[in-house]
């Protein structure tokens, strides 16, 4: 997010944007969702380009507002997804946006329980089938399988057709499923659905012992998957204990009942470690934030002082126009007199004398206004070089705990920060000493200097000027106090100082 800031291209702020939003969609917290993927949407709003991340940033809205149940929300945002998919002519993207309208309709028809809510649900689950069908090489293992489960779950519960008709449809579907989970095109915990849609149709024809093998052939193929399914293996479980309660074989009904409540510890396990993940990236998202809003109101800060500088040369400006056209006339005005006086001759001396008393006192007064305005100019780049020894400082600082982070050191930030807030202080008695440095000070070094010296070391003589300690410039520029020294002692030559001359005492001088 940052070097997307920093680059201050529109889009790659909508892709950062569109990671954040798919992050906090991870962690189920939707009204992050929300505010992540409308701030990505208003950096690309008046853009046709990169339809894709558009997409996407829309369809999260869209299950955002879903978790909450706003239809009203659900039906913008996915229509919106939907012109953005056809627009970009993606087959794939097409095909999950008909189902995500299936979807919003099945919510609708659980509600209401209107007839062509249930249409529109089947109609675009077909819909999106058909471009299966039609473009197979451009369409996703997992969005291939998600239609087909979608379609087989309409005939499990809703179709009105024969109870034959529905489950030979709906196991022609969860055979293309599968074809797709055995060649590892889509994800493994698709088999439950595959197996549990199986095991319905069973129970409703009353088979129960048919049901319950093909919970255990889903299970198998679940616990033979690579990753942790503890809630999916849970579910199961506990589906067969109650399969086995109506069977009325209460030994296995415990059995799948102990596993069942051991998948349940370990699933709560498990979500607990997520919570703690969860809440150390919203800790360093948030820290994140932070860092980019002080970037931001420095950057802000800077543009502001830029803009109060520019004024004041517009106006010294001025001031020298005014000052010029004054001067001018009044050349002129004195000139004419002395034509109109010339006649006179003691008026025209006594003028002549007013007159060069006031060029003496106009001439006085410019290089009285001269000094001032290079007095302001040496104040200003003293302070100028106060603010940019504590935005190194500050760099410094940040880089150090960046480093800190990557590095895996992430506890030892709490103190560098508390460091930090020590040295503010006496960085504050620092910068007024520095602006107290004669201007001449750095010159006069680079004058003294047998070797050329960098920007650490006029700093490094700042400081040794200032009078500060060892330990207190190891602090301030956050390296260890033997640095220090040999940093002294590297200064002395290039200085050409000998042993016996102390540093200090050279650059007092």
């Amino acid at each position: 997010m940052e070097q997307a800031k920093k680059s201050k291209i529109n889009t790659s702020l909508a892709v950062a944007y569109r990671a954040k939003a798919f992050l906090y969609n991870v962690m189920n917290t939707p009204d992050s969702v929300v505010k992540s993927a409308l701030e990505g949407l208003r950096q690309v709003e008046n853009i046709d380009d990169d339809l894709p991340t558009k997409y996407h940033l829309t369809y999260m809205l869209y299950s955002a507002y879903s978790n909450w149940e706003d239809a009203e929300k659900m039906e913008y945002y996915i229509r919106k997804a939907e012109r953005y998919a056809l627009k970009e002519k993606n087959f794939n993207l097409q095909a999950n946006v008909n189902n995500g309208i299936a979807s919003m309709y099945l919510t609708q028809y659980k509600k209401n329980k209107q007839q062509n809510l249930l249409d529109s649900n089947i109609y675009y689950l077909k819909k999106s089938f058909a471009l299966l069908q039609k473009h197979p090489a451009e369409i996703t293992g997992n969005t291939f399988a998600i239609t087909c489960i979608n379609l087989a779950n309409y005939y499990l519960d809703y179709s009105s057709e024969k109870l034959s008709t529905r489950e030979r449809k709906a196991f022609q579907y969860l055979q293309l499923t599968e074809e797709k989970l055995k060649a590892k095109e889509a994800t493994s915990e698709k088999w439950m659905n595959v197996f549990g849609i199986k095991s319905g149709f069973a129970k409703k024809q009353g088979n129960l012992a048919l049901s319950e093998q093909y919970l255990l052939q889903g299970l198998t193929r679940l616990m033979s998957a690579k990753g942790n399914y503890y809630k999916l293996e849970y579910a199961m479980n506990k589906e067969l204990a109650d399969l086995a309660q109506k069977k009325d074989d209460t030994k296995s009904a415990l059995s799948y009942q102990q596993k069942a409540e051991g998948l349940l510890k370990k699933s709560f396990n498990e979500q607990q470690l997520f919570n703690a993940q969860k809440l150390d990236v919203q800790y360093e998202t948030a820290r994140k934030d932070q860092e980019l809003q002080l970037l931001k109101e420095r950057e802000s800060f800077n543009r502001k002082q830029k803009y109060l500088y520019g004024g004041i040369a517009l106006a010294l400006l001025f001031g020298l126009v005014f000052m010029f056209i004054s001067y001018h006339f009044k050349l002129r005005y004195s000139i004419e007199r002395e034509k109109k006086l010339a006649k006179e001759k003691e008026d025209a001396q006594q003028q002549a004398l007013m007159q060069l008393q006031l060029e003496k006192e106009e001439q006085a007064r410019l290089k009285v206004e001269q000094e001032l305005l290079d007095l302001r100019k040496q104040q200003l780049e003293k302070e100028a070089l106060a603010n940019s020894l504590i935005i190194d400082r500050k760099n410094d600082t940040l880089k150090l705990i960046q480093n800190k982070i990557q590095n895996g050191q992430a506890g030892n930030i709490q103190k560098l920060i508390k460091e930090e807030m020590l040295l503010q202080s006496d960085f504050e008695d620092i910068k007024m000493q520095i602006q107290d440095l004669h201007p001449d000070f750095f010159n006069r070094l680079g004058e003294k200097a047998i070797q050329k010296l960098t920007p650490l070391d006029l700093k490094y003589c700042t400081y040794l000027y200032l009078k500060m300690s060892t330990k207190q410039i190891a602090q301030a520029l956050h390296v260890e106090p033997q640095s220090v020294r040999m940093f002294k002692y590297r200064l002395k030559q290039k200085f050409g100082l000998g042993k016996e001359k102390d540093l200090e005492d050279f650059l007092a001088e």
